[in-house]
């Protein structure tokens, strides 16, 4: 059974709904919670109207950042990084990664670092991950994630050596999706090993997995919370570490069509929505340009409903839904700014929610147990 919820984004036409029940087996709670804040939270309004932002250092070095979890692994231009040394980052691995919606992909090697986070008690916090390094941009609309690896065939624009690519990605799953190195061991969130000081071991619940709220992103799971959230369990993903998890299970329709099972992925890093739907769903579509790429795609027309439930049929723990073309809800509550819709016989169906869902809800990610979890946001 569901539960209606409100919040302070609600719209008439876009709305969220939780499930009263919980999974019979509980999340392993964490004795404490550090919060890495957003550093542009008091401009951001409404709440995840612009990316999400936070603060890092590398060696003696500050960077501002866009957290995304639509990606995994701090990806920054090799020109920002501290001692680059062309002649010796070539002894390290080489590293890629596609962006499926701008369709920019990266190349460059990945590098051993320390990412050094101050939480809100100003708590320093040091995670050990490679960070991949980036020599060359392309902008390859043609690439094909399974069988061009660093390679772009045919691109539209080029550059060696840029100099302003910056992002952090925390998301999982999204090794299908052009980032087959995207894995939890490049996840900074996952690899913490330091906490103001004190040895953090591989096993401490502060690696576990994250909770990203309004106000920024927690490490650690407290018991506090669990009870606020309700949780689907997550199928193991293609690698051997047991934090390597699949896609947000769901089902997704547009209109009065039957709801198709589907991968969703909840992404910080974009406001607009990606869908593929089967051709048996009748949808109504115009062109305009990705707020991304800035391309022509194929977007829902106004006055449509979409409907999402998060979930396996027979267990749904949410829904979101809201109505194409309603300003109001795209402006200040959860609809997005775009509904960018594709049809397929080859493709599975798919989800991209963006970002505006998070203005009602936090999410949390339990890498351990392999759950996530919605809530209620319930702040001012």
């Amino acid at each position: 059974m569901l539960l209606l919820l409100s919040h302070i984004y609600a719209a008439a036409q876009s709305a969220l709904l939780l499930a009263t029940s919980r999974t019979s087996s509980p999340v392993t709670p964490h004795t404490r919670e550090l919060i890495i804040p957003y550093s542009n939270v008091s401009s951001n309004l409404p709440p995840f109207t612009n990316d999400p932002e936070i603060s890092f250092r590398l060696s003696n070095r500050t960077y501002g950042v866009i957290i995304d979890t639509g990606t995994t692994g701090l990806v920054l231009s090799a020109a920002m990084l501290p001692n680059w040394d062309p002649s010796t980052a070539s002894a390290h691995p080489v590293g890629w990664e596609f962006l499926s919606s701008s369709k920019l992909l990266w190349i460059g090697v990945w590098i051993p670092q320390e990412i050094h986070f101050l939480t809100t008690e100003n708590i320093s916090v040091v995670a050990s991950v490679p960070v991949l390094a980036i020599t060359k941009s392309y902008t390859c609309p043609r690439y094909n994630a399974r069988t061009d690896g660093p390679n772009c065939f045919d691109p539209t624009e080029s550059e060696e050596m840029p100099d302003d690519i910056l992002l952090l990605g925390v998301g999982f799953a999204r090794q299908s999706d052009g980032q087959p190195q995207g894995t939890p061991d490049k996840n900074p969130l996952l690899n913490i090993i330091l906490v103001d000081g004190e040895k953090i071991a591989p096993s401490d619940r502060l690696n576990s997995g994250y909770r990203i709220s309004q106000e920024g992103v927690s490490l650690g799971i407290p018991q506090r919370d669990l009870d606020e959230f309700s949780i689907l369990n997550l199928q193991p993903g293609n690698t051997n570490d047991s934090r390597d998890w699949g896609p947000v299970p769901a089902c997704i329709r547009v209109g009065d069509s039957p709801c198709v099972e589907a991968d969703a992925l909840i992404d910080t890093g974009i406001p607009q929505m990606y869908m593929t739907v089967p051709f048996s769903m009748p949808v109504e579509r115009h062109t305009e340009p990705s707020l991304s790429s800035g391309a022509n795609v194929s977007v829902l027309d106004d006055g449509q409903i979409v409907e999402i439930l998060f979930g396996r049929p027979g267990n749904y723990v949410a829904r979101y839904n809201f109505t194409v073309g309603d300003h109001d809800a795209r402006d200040t509550s959860l609809a997005p700014v775009q509904a960018i819709t594709r049809r397929s016989a080859i493709i599975s169906p798919f989800v991209n929610t963006g970002r505006h869902l998070l203005r009602g809800y936090e999410v949390m990610f339990d890498a351990v147990e392999g759950r996530y979890g919605f809530k209620p946001w319930t702040g001012n």
